[in-house]
């Protein structure tokens, strides 16, 4: 290679390292890692409406483009650019169009007033499903602050007493997600994904405890039932991690299993897997693929109320809980350690197992108690009567 070849090659480098864009200390609206995607592509990919530049212009999306031209107009101008494969005036409309979109469609959901007796959103159940389901995509977001900063632009034309952008977006989650607690106060999210997992989550963050045990290691449901462990649901809490053993009885938050559940479950993941977080959530579906490793699991947790099936039968429960867990990683730490080894314990221990085969056996109905009875008395009045023929000799 001569000299201008070689200028030429660094010329060329230097050029392509120019066009570049810096990487960004504040992300935190990612694209799905290739190897989560195939395990389920549709759970992220938007059916109906694109938010941000990742599904921006796709043929399938078109339709609702349109509409969004409808809400934007009268209520917002906002001016922010960042370099997104688009330009910064390509930039700053979408932000400005998709951000207005949602603050009235917010707005809407909580006042229902505001909705027109043709409303294309709201007045067809089918639309506004695939429009929630669209916003709870990690590929599928817009940063809060654009969201808040677009709303607080409309706050002067709203009597006093309008509810924060943060409690609208709550309250509208909480018409379609179970398990939302409209409430809870958090500090404010990156985006409606970061919303979704912190209702979910303890308000503080907990620090995950070190643990000798494999992750996979906790016992399954059928295993816990035959050591004689009771399934409850917890009383009243509002937090998927609010899980406790003690005197045999396992309790477990409600788990409200529907349509949206896995979309919102791997989307709430990947934001863990690609984000600086601590995987909370993701030890807690460990744990419940942990307890789910076959349809027979599932029926127990939906049998004592654990389990809200709405998907279809206990096998789809099973396959759902066993697939949102592969291609992760965990780190070091288990959230659930200690539940863990107290379950273990547990079910080593033999003098439980021998109480549940008693009950379960023997126990069970009021007839078998009445067998029992009857047998222990006939061996009781059998004892006795040796003993006399002895005496008597």
């Amino acid at each position: 290679m001569d000299q201008n070849e070689g200028d030429a090659l660094v010329d060329s480098i230097k050029a392509k390292l120019d066009s570049l864009s810096p990487l960004s200390t504040h992300c935190c609206i990612y694209k799905v890692p290739n190897k989560l995607r195939r395990l389920n592509p549709d759970s992220y990919k938007p059916r109906l409406i694109s938010f941000g530049p990742f599904h921006r212009g796709k043929d399938e999306l078109k339709a609702m483009e349109e509409h969004k031209y409808r809400t934007w107009e009268q209520d917002a101008r906002s001016c922010y650019a960042e370099d997104v494969k688009l330009n910064s005036d390509e930039f700053v409309e979408m932000l400005v169009v998709d951000g207005s979109f949602l603050v009235e469609l917010l707005l809407r959901s909580h006042y229902p007033q505001l909705r027109s007796e043709k409303d294309r959103i709201f007045e067809k159940p089918m639309m506004i499903t695939d429009v929630c389901r669209d916003m709870i995509l990690i590929e599928n977001q817009l940063p809060f602050f654009v969201i808040k900063g677009l709303f607080l632009l409309l706050v002067v034309y709203y009597q006093q007493g309008t509810p924060s952008i943060l409690k609208l977006a709550q309250h509208h989650f909480s018409c379609f997600l179970s398990n939302i607690d409209e409430g809870k106060f958090i500090s404010e999210p990156e985006h409606f994904v970061d919303l979704l997992r912190s209702c979910y989550l303890p308000r503080a963050s907990t620090r995950m405890e070190e643990t000798t045990l494999k992750l996979d290691n906790a016992p399954e449901a059928t295993e816990l039932h035959t050591a004689g462990v009771s399934f409850k649901p917890a009383e009243s809490s509002s937090c998927l991690l609010d899980i406790s053993f003690a005197d045999g009885v396992l309790k477990i938050p409600t788990i409200f299993i529907d349509d949206f559940t896995e979309s919102l479950c791997r989307n709430i993941i990947v934001f863990e897997q690609c984000h600086c977080l601590d995987k909370t959530f993701l030890h807690y579906t460990r744990l419940l693929s942990c307890f789910i490793k076959s349809p027979t699991d599932a029926e127990i947790l939906i049998r004592n109320g654990i389990i809200v099936n709405n998907l279809g039968n206990a096998e789809d429960v099973s396959k759902f809980i066993n697939s949102i867990c592969k291609e992760v990683i965990y780190g070091r730490g288990f959230y659930f350690s200690t539940l863990s080894e107290n379950l273990h314990a547990y079910c080593n221990t033999p003098w439980n197992r021998w109480k549940a085969i008693l009950r379960r056996d023997y126990f069970h109905n009021p007839w078998s108690v009445a067998s029992v009875l009857a047998a222990l008395l006939f061996l009781l009045l059998t004892f006795i009567q040796a003993v006399c023929s002895i005496l008597a000799l």
